[in-house]
């Protein structure tokens, strides 16, 4: 009972690792919930499916929402360990909080997260680059069919400007017959 409630105590602590860490596993559960989410974007982007992309982006947006809350709790749980337990740290890094720990099991922990934390992350940014990649071709074949389908002004003419003015210099305004 009372390791649980030490436990507890730990886990509400806003400057303890136990905090820091369940911020960033958070975090990174939702980064790993936008990567899936990127991946669907992709077959959307495949199948030109408009509808299921709208449905996409504003899944994403609610997780980029949720991201920033995480974000600014992360960012101010940090800067409170930071003032409390090595307040002469310049740079206020996961990394210099990993670096500042005394305990190997709370060092060992968040270094886990933050590593499949940088994973994922960048495994999100090569993701949407190919998206982003994929709608520009989009964009490319949707420009290229309708510059198919529109036509071509100066060339469609039965006439170009050369003959038209050719017509105009060998026509004289009075009819030298009568």
């Amino acid at each position: 009972m009372l390791e649980r409630s030490l436990n507890r105590l730990k886990e509400d602590n806003p400057l303890s690792i136990e905090n820091q860490v369940q911020l960033l596993e958070k975090t990174y559960q939702l980064h790993q919930s936008l990567l899936e989410i990127s991946k669907r974007k992709e077959q959307l982007i495949k199948d030109n499916d408009i509808d299921g992309m709208r449905q996409v982006l504003m899944d994403e947006r609610k997780h980029v929402k949720a991201i920033q809350q995480l974000e600014e709790k992360r960012v101010v749980a940090t800067s409170n360990w930071f003032e409390t337990y090595a307040p002469e740290a310049e740079e206020q890094t996961i990394q210099q909080v990993i670096n500042h720990l005394q305990n190997n099991e709370e060092k060992d922990q968040l270094q886990a997260i933050y590593e499949n934390f940088i994973y994922v992350l960048a495994d999100l940014k090569n993701q949407e680059k190919l998206n982003r990649e994929l709608m520009e071709q989009s964009l490319q074949f949707v420009e290229l069919s309708l510059d198919l389908l529109k036509p071509n002004h100066e060339k469609n003419m039965n006439y170009d400007k050369k003959q038209v003015q050719q017509n105009k210099a060998s026509q004289s305004v009075f009819d030298s017959k009568a």
